[in-house]
């Protein structure tokens, strides 16, 4: 095997291991040069989940030390919010086979997962995937329309904000995920059609989704034609027609462009993690008005910020799918203005998510 060979695949398997993408498969049989290998890779590396979702509830937890707020995430889940930010992730793992809802072991993901597969805990994301396996509107048929749905949203950049009357948006997106979290921390019931069956549930979910919401390609997306020119879609037939999945059906060589904003460099991620995240999340500015504001002002803000990846990225015509691939748009980036520009928003938005993690449950726990 070349030596070409041998980094594509290990670059490959690296940004795997996060978040489960949704969108298309993409083969990796086209060619990726070194050099871009190299730009890639910035030494070790894993994805924002789980080392970014573990990075965000580690500065949350450092934040609420000592507090009411610490005590009842720890009487709640018997954790703190580091170790429960994946689980949300983990139960996509959960899969429909011949009729019965299973946790499948996947080897790929041990190491995020591992503490939450023992039979009890495989049977509550077993039972949350199963209560949230209904809704499906314009996306029936779709994994999409399951609770995979609750961990983004899709406006177009050229949008001023969120709103769940834009396309892209849905009852059940990212941001109105958070707000039925929110509803059940705060004593209530989860909405339709969302099904929250409990705190520890809802806690787990919220830690995860904030995340989401401060990872630019969870929350926005540039809409194209078939040329790879910008559209602004009007409805949400146009937004499906023009998507390319959060980034998922946009390549950088063999690379889908989600995957790579995933991807949190190592020495990003133990930095945050070791107590720099804390020191600048308490210079972040707090959200006023109602905390049900919050998701929202927060994802809109995301969508300004989501304009950023697509700067110094030239994307080129759709190609047509072939065996073993889907169709995508490629796209070439300015090297290395654009990883250095992608690793500072990402340090930025980890530590915004940190923050508002942090004070939502001191908001709901005082």
């Amino acid at each position: 095997m070349s030596l070409q060979t041998t980094l594509t695949a290990a670059l490959h398997r690296r940004l795997s291991i996060g978040l489960r993408c949704f969108g298309l498969s993409v083969s990796l049989s086209f060619g990726l040069s070194l050099g871009l290998i190299a730009s890639l890779l910035p030494g070790s590396a894993a994805a924002w989940g789980p080392a970014g979702h573990e990075t965000v509830g580690a500065i949350a937890d450092q934040l609420l030390q000592g507090s009411h707020a610490a005590a009842q995430v720890q009487k709640i889940q018997l954790s703190n919010l580091r170790t429960g930010s994946v689980w949300a992730d983990c139960a996509r793992s959960v899969a429909l086979l011949k009729g019965k809802w299973t946790y499948v072991v996947d080897p790929k993901y041990k190491a995020a997962c591992g503490i939450f597969e023992t039979p009890a805990s495989e049977a509550l994301m077993v039972d949350f995937v199963r209560r949230n396996a209904s809704y499906c509107g314009f996306m029936a048929g779709h994994t999409r329309c399951r609770h995979e749905a609750y961990h983004f949203t899709d406006i177009s950049i050229d949008q001023p904000g969120y709103s769940p009357q834009l396309p892209g948006a849905a009852p059940n997106d990212l941001v109105q995920a958070i707000g039925a979290a929110i509803t059940v921390l705060q004593g209530g019931k989860s909405p339709a059609p969302f099904d929250i069956a409990n705190p520890r549930e809802a806690l787990r979910l919220l830690t995860h989704y904030i995340g989401d919401l401060h990872q630019p390609l969870h929350v926005g997306s540039v809409y194209l034609d078939d040329a790879g020119k910008p559209v602004s879609p009007a409805t949400d037939q146009e937004a499906k027609d023009h998507s390319n999945a959060g980034g998922n059906a946009i390549l950088l060589g063999s690379i889908k462009l989600h995957a790579l904003w995933d991807n949190v460099p190592d020495k990003l991620s133990v930095s945050l993690q070791a107590g720099a995240g804390a020191t600048e999340a308490r210079q972040v500015q707090p959200a006023t008005g109602p905390i049900t504001q919050w998701p929202t002002a927060w994802a809109s803000e995301t969508v300004s910020q989501s304009a950023q990846v697509f700067q110094g990225l030239h994307i080129g015509a759709k190609t047509a799918a072939q065996p073993g691939s889907s169709a995508a748009w490629p796209a070439t980036s300015d090297e290395p203005a654009y990883r250095l520009a992608r690793e500072n928003l990402q340090h930025a938005q980890l530590v915004k998510a940190g923050a508002r993690l942090a004070q939502v449950l001191k908001a709901i726990w005082p």
